[in-house]
């Protein structure tokens, strides 16, 4: 379970294989026990058989990285790009479900040259000003440790709150606006009964301002389409890469 020092912060990563392209997952928020990307160290023989080399990690003051003075989804993204830069990892294919995809898509932006691809599951680029307010609610619960909705440690608290005033600040500073800037080929996939983000919205407006983003919703499924239908996420995954000629056909 290794950590490394970037500085001002210590990010912990699982990984498996080697080469220079890599599968990596971007956790999102909703996981118990703050056991981010917990479920995905299973399967990360998977996606190295496929890609040669897959990695997940803890964003800075969650799970086990360590704690920051300072968030922002630049600095987020920043850390993903140094981490990947000390492993000396090329192009990444980059899962990122809920908060995550929020993190791919600045991650994206910040830096084209190091995606091969983005899978965005569960996301979206904006919320409408219902949801920031609730977000905005929500950060100040958890920033004073007295929310009952979300299961955090002491120690993740201010992560916490972090994240819920920037998910919140997307009615003002919507990352819509830039996603023209993404190149990279872009699968986005998202449930109807997202109860979490609302439906399939969110991921339309994203598949209409990616140029040639591919976008799949499942009629049956909710938050996390890796979770909710694993099988038909791993076809669908190795099919658009196959397609895109990121990996061979076997």
């Amino acid at each position: 379970m290794p950590d490394i020092n970037l500085g001002d912060v210590t990010i912990h990563y699982e990984e498996v294989g080697a080469g220079p392209l890599a599968y990596v997952f971007c956790h999102g928020l909703d996981k118990e026990k703050n056991e981010f990307g917990g479920e995905m160290i299973g399967q990360l023989d998977y996606w190295r058989i496929q890609f040669g080399r897959a990695l997940t990690w803890d964003n800075r003051g969650l799970g086990k990285s360590s704690a920051a003075t300072e968030y922002s989804l630049h600095l987020y993204a920043s850390d993903l790009a140094r981490l990947l830069k000390l492993r000396k990892i090329k192009k990444v294919v980059l899962h990122g479900v809920s908060w995550g995809g929020i993190v791919g898509l600045q991650f994206a932006l910040d830096y084209p040259e190091l995606c091969a691809a983005i899978i965005i599951d569960s996301s979206s680029s904006q919320v409408n000003e219902v949801g920031a307010n609730r977000w905005y609610d929500q950060s100040e619960a958890d920033h004073l440790g007295s929310t009952d909705s979300r299961s955090f440690l002491p120690i993740h608290r201010d992560s916490f709150a972090a994240s819920a005033r920037l998910v919140a600040d997307l009615w003002e500073k919507p990352l819509t606006p830039y996603l023209h800037q993404i190149k990279c080929p872009s699968l986005i996939i998202a449930g109807i009964q997202d109860a979490t983000t609302g439906g399939a919205g969110g991921s339309v407006i994203m598949s209409r301002n990616i140029l040639g983003s591919e976008l799949k919703i499942y009629e049956d499924a909710g938050h996390g389409i890796y979770r909710y239908k694993p099988k038909d996420f791993k076809n669908l995954v190795i099919k658009f890469c196959r397609e895109k000629r990121i990996i061979p056909f076997k």
